[in-house]
């Protein structure tokens, strides 16, 4: 079972202010979308969505595959109003064994596309639940997510390519790593239509993306930078110690020799002064004892601050190596879309009005 998604969190804050504007403008652009009142959500999650769609009197029914979810999202049911727990209800279910009375006027499909290696069951079933020229409102993740259970990457083609055979597509929208896309139950007569404006919010969607990637890899080797010097700082304390620790050691056992030597004279001539001594020379030999203590534990210390720095320093590589391989896709999506002859006026267009430098 995979780990519960935590859309509820995300949207009232709990996982940071970014994240969460960033959650609620995704969530308030798919209802604004909706039409008509009755409304299938499919992969409804926690269910903020229907929530959000019964207090404006539409008919929600949401699905969702997790049982956890689904139980989630019904003891939050349980503490709304009555008008709006009359208007919600949540199925365990996936899509292709949900089955239902009547047609929908929209149909909801957020963050679904994604999971599937080929979409077109998937949207077969999803059109038989909609009425004629009924809407369909879809989000998938833009670029490259590595979440472990995405198994296809979504660019604008990709997901035009696999809608437009069931649906004319009205409206796509770029939500920085994702894109929305709004369309009609109809049958589709013509290919979508790219506009100049459309490529302009593609290219600013590339950018904006390509520029997350680029501070956060400087981040990373700022911060790698930052590692390296600690390290550095601390490899030359722990020198330090360690020869500090080397000198304890010989004096400690130059004075045992010394005490050997001092007990031994005493026996033989049972010296007076001899005993005091030793006695002087074994309190020398307790306090060079504690001090060595000290030193080791100062030094074990050390080594544990050590291996602390290197794993972060091993997992800022790792970061680093990652954000360089989605950097390195991102430029070759961006390369491709510039050979294209549409790219190119595109460019040649920003380039005159001096948007990006003339050589880029």
């Amino acid at each position: 079972m995979k780990p519960l998604d935590k859309v509820a969190e995300a949207y009232y804050g709990g996982m940071g202010d970014q994240f969460s504007r960033k959650t609620r403008d995704r969530i308030h652009w798919t209802c604004s979308k909706v039409a008509g009142r009755n409304v299938l959500d499919i992969g409804c999650s926690q269910g903020i969505a229907e929530l959000i769609l019964a207090r404006e009197g539409k008919t929600v029914v949401g699905i969702d595959i997790e049982e956890s979810v689904i139980h989630y999202a019904n003891e939050t049911l349980d503490n709304q109003s009555d008008s709006v727990k009359k208007n919600v209800k949540y199925f365990v279910s996936s899509v292709f064994d949900f089955e239902c009375d009547i047609k929908f006027d929209t149909v909801i499909l957020t963050e679904v596309m994604e999971q599937f290696t080929s979409s077109a069951a998937l949207l077969e079933k999803v059109k038989s639940f909609l009425v004629e020229n009924g809407t369909i409102v879809i989000t998938v993740p833009f670029g490259i997510n590595d979440y472990f259970d995405h198994k296809k990457t979504y660019y604008m083609l990709d997901l035009l390519e696999e809608l437009e055979p069931y649906f004319v597509i009205n409206e796509i929208k770029f939500f920085g790593k994702w894109i929305g896309v709004v369309g009609r139950n109809v049958t589709p007569t013509s290919s979508f239509e790219f506009s100049r404006d459309l490529i302009r919010k593609l290219e600013e969607a590339f950018f904006t993306i390509e520029r997350s990637t680029v501070d956060d890899l400087n981040a990373k080797l700022k911060q790698i930078e930052q590692l390296n010097a600690r390290f550095n700082e601390s490899k030359e304390k722990l020198m330090a110690l360690q020869k500090d620790n080397g000198k304890l050691f010989q004096e400690n056992e130059k004075l045992k020799v010394s005490i050997t030597q001092s007990e031994e004279s005493s026996i033989r001539h049972s010296n007076s002064k001899d005993h005091e001594k030793v006695r002087e020379l074994e309190k020398m030999i307790s306090v060079l004892e504690k001090k060595l203590e000290t030193k080791n534990k100062e030094l074990l210390s050390r080594f544990d601050s050590e291996e602390q720095t290197l794993k972060k320093y091993k997992e800022s590589l790792f970061d680093y190596n990652q954000l360089e391989a989605k950097y390195a896709n991102v430029s070759k999506k961006y390369n491709l879309l510039s050979n294209a002859k549409l790219g190119r006026l595109t460019l040649n267009y920003w380039k005159y009005r001096k948007r990006i430098p003339r050589d880029f």
